[in-house]
């Protein structure tokens, strides 16, 4: 009997912890419809829903001190609010542009969880219908800090370091996340004799 109740309490919580997070790079940035980063495709009914800005693998080990991004969406989506202070660290943004983000923070934002990602904003949304897919895009600034416009991130431990975010998908022409449609996924470059070899 002993087993049987071990069993069905410690199953179900190993369960949870087998999900992976998606991007295994340093210093990725995408959209995801859950904090760990695990989920970048999904099906969802027309209606008010929830996605999270997150940064996976962050190479700062006292976390983010600001961030920059452009984020725009396409398809029957409409951005309701999209929060920068999730955590609570005294973030305000100082964008002007449509979908850009100049993020500053007061204390450097940390995952409070144990697997790799900082949830840099939380963006909540409205579905309008479900023939078409949505989609979401993450570009760099318009007046960027690196010299090439990419998403970037403020160091935690040294406020002189922007590190380069790379989109989860491989660049700001392909989307991070999409609802109701064909999933992004990281692909390689092939030939055709490549491939047939696979299987002789």
């Amino acid at each position: 009997m002993r087993k049987l109740l071990l069993a069905l309490f410690v199953l179900p919580a190993l369960a949870g912890v087998a999900q992976a997070q998606l991007d295994p790079d340093d210093d990725g940035i995408g959209v995801y419809f859950d904090p760990c980063a695990c989920n970048n495709c999904i099906a969802m009914d027309v209606g008010a829903h929830r996605a999270f800005l997150v940064i996976t693998h962050p190479t700062s080990p006292q976390g983010v001190h600001g961030w920059e991004a452009k984020l725009t969406t396409t398809g029957p989506i409409f951005l309701t609010n999209v929060n920068v202070d999730p955590l609570g660290a005294g973030a305000i943004n100082v964008g002007i542009a449509a979908g850009e983000y100049i993020v500053g923070v007061v204390t450097p934002m940390i995952n409070p969880f144990t697997y790799p990602a900082v949830v840099i904003a939380i963006i909540d949304f409205y579905l309008a219908n479900t023939t078409t897919p949505a989609r979401f895009f993450i570009d760099g600034v318009f007046f960027h800090s690196l010299p090439q416009k990419v998403p970037a991130y403020l160091d935690g431990a040294n406020t002189n370091i922007i590190k380069e975010l790379k989109q989860s998908t491989g660049g700001r022409t392909f989307p991070v996340a999409t609802i109701n449609g064909d999933c992004a996924v990281a692909t390689e470059d092939q030939t055709w004799g490549g491939v047939k070899a696979l299987f002789r």
